[in-house]
């Protein structure tokens, strides 16, 4: 059975490309210490680019279903440099859109993996929008075996993506709302518009903000981790 991976990116304006968290599985009966992150140093992360629990002393989350370790960290310490070569060639394709349009890449070097963008608007953000994708990462080099698998699944994956995205999109648009009064079709025109003028100009007075900031739901990584472990499961079951 080939390893799956499920990872949250962003587009950070301080970083480029940068890896906010990774879900992955450990093998049965075991409790996965070899993938949880416990411990390290987060001064290397802006806070746009930081994954944050309700426990600041949190590092890492962990949950069982059926007796599997589902693990989700800042990075991965078994899969870094593989990531941050996907991820990096996830926001460099010029077929990335942020619309939650899926696309998918494969090569003997990063696997099969299934990106989907989306994005938020931040008026303190580059051009106004904070830029991010969800990416589900076979780490295999069967292409055949591989694309069966997502074939397969592929209704049960994009809903998955879709109902986090979605879930994100409405906590941030009631967010913002809050705060700013504004009309709602407003924030609708700016989070699906695609600003390629604006976003190319620095913004000066860019701060960086994480998604917890974003959608003010302090929850919400836990969400992801519980979100990401279930569609992992399920996935892992059917493909065996």
């Amino acid at each position: 059975m080939s390893s799956i991976v499920i990872s949250l990116a962003h587009f950070c304006d301080k970083h480029g490309p940068r890896i906010i968290s990774v879900t992955q599985s450990a093998e049965k009966g075991t409790l996965g210490e070899d993938l949880l992150v416990p411990d390290y140093p987060t001064d290397s992360y802006c806070e746009s680019c930081l994954l944050q629990f309700p426990e600041e002393s949190t590092r890492s989350m962990r949950c069982f279903i059926e007796d599997v370790p589902f693990i989700t960290t800042q990075y991965s310490s078994i899969r870094y440099q593989l990531l941050n070569s996907i991820i990096k060639r996830a926001f460099s394709e010029e077929t990335m859109i942020y619309d939650n349009m899926p696309f998918i890449y494969f090569d003997d070097l990063r696997g099969l993996n299934l990106v989907i963008g989306f994005k938020l608007y931040d008026e303190n953000a580059r051009g106004n929008e904070r830029r991010y994708c969800f990416i589900l990462t076979v780490d295999s080099r069967n292409h055949d075996e591989s694309m069966k698998m997502l074939s397969e699944n592929w209704n049960f994956i994009i809903g998955g993506f879709d109902k986090m995205i979605t879930y994100i999109k409405n906590v941030h648009k009631s967010e913002f709302m809050g705060k700013n009064q504004k009309k709602e079709d407003k924030l609708e025109t700016l989070n699906n518009n695609a600003f390629i003028g604006s976003y190319l100009r620095a913004n000066k007075s860019k701060i960086g903000r994480n998604l917890v900031s974003l959608t003010d739901d302090k929850f919400l990584f836990v969400r992801i981790h519980k979100w990401n472990s279930f569609l992992l499961h399920t996935v892992m079951k059917e493909d065996k």
